[in-house]
């Protein structure tokens, strides 16, 4: 039976998708590790095997493509939060914001280079920094009654609320942004299993109080901190 147009179209359709979404991919690799003026367009059509002009065809020109994937990053957040991936969450409860901190700390343990972007353009006031800014504050808009709402019933402590903000994605981020340095560290790798799970009852216990997972299931310490940990521990260390 001879295909239809759509049909015949259907096939470079999804070629050009994949395309798309490679090159959004190692383009977000590049700009996070070396930021605008390291990326390069021709290094990253090398490094996903097309050519340069094939990255202007989808992008247009290396600020577009920034935008593509700055865009593509918040879409991906929005997706991982939605009550689609996450049931409707009731926000206002312990329970909910206990769920909810798991989500995004699933969301920054998969996608590292999102805030390396964003350190990357904070370092100077520019256009960039601006269009990112304008995407972080949708979502702050939407966060703040739901957060100011637990302050007031004590569930989190009632704190300014920037500070909290900030506090919040630093405490979530950044073992993942820093993780090559913590394995370096701590001979842990902190895109395990375990490893987030660890971090995400750390994150629950210092801003709600409660902890549930025992310490028996936690990464292990390498001997160094193990034995800085018994000194700590030993009553007679450091009486000289």
């Amino acid at each position: 039976m001879e295909q239809t147009p759509q049909q015949r179209e259907q096939p470079r359709q999804e070629r050009a998708q994949r395309s798309r979404r490679v090159i959004l991919e190692a383009a977000r690799t590049a700009f996070a590790k070396g930021g605008y003026e390291g990326a390069n367009i021709r290094h990253i059509a090398e490094q996903v095997g097309v050519t340069h002009t094939l990255i202007r065809y989808h992008f247009g020109n290396k600020h577009e493509l920034w935008k593509a994937v700055v865009d593509d990053m918040f879409d991906r957040l929005s997706a991982s939060m939605s009550p689609e991936q996450t049931g409707h969450l009731d926000l206002r409860t312990p329970e909910g914001m206990k769920a909810w901190l798991r989500f995004y700390i699933r969301y920054c343990a998969d996608n590292p280079d999102h805030v390396r972007m964003m350190i990357q353009e904070s370092m100077s006031e520019s256009e960039r920094l601006g269009y990112m800014v304008s995407r972080i504050k949708r979502s702050h808009k939407g966060l703040i009654p739901v957060f100011q709402r637990l302050m007031s019933d004590g569930v989190v402590p009632d704190v300014w609320l920037v500070s909290f903000f900030y506090i919040i994605s630093s405490i979530c981020q950044m073992p993942f942004v820093l993780s090559t340095a913590i394995n370096r560290l701590y001979e842990v790798d902190m895109t395990s299993e375990a490893a987030i799970e660890a971090h995400a009852d750390a994150v629950i216990a210092l801003i709600l109080g409660e902890r549930s997972v025992p310490p028996a299931q936690w990464p292990p310490l390498p001997q160094w901190a193990v034995l800085a940990q018994a000194k700590a521990e030993d009553p007679t260390s450091g009486a000289a």
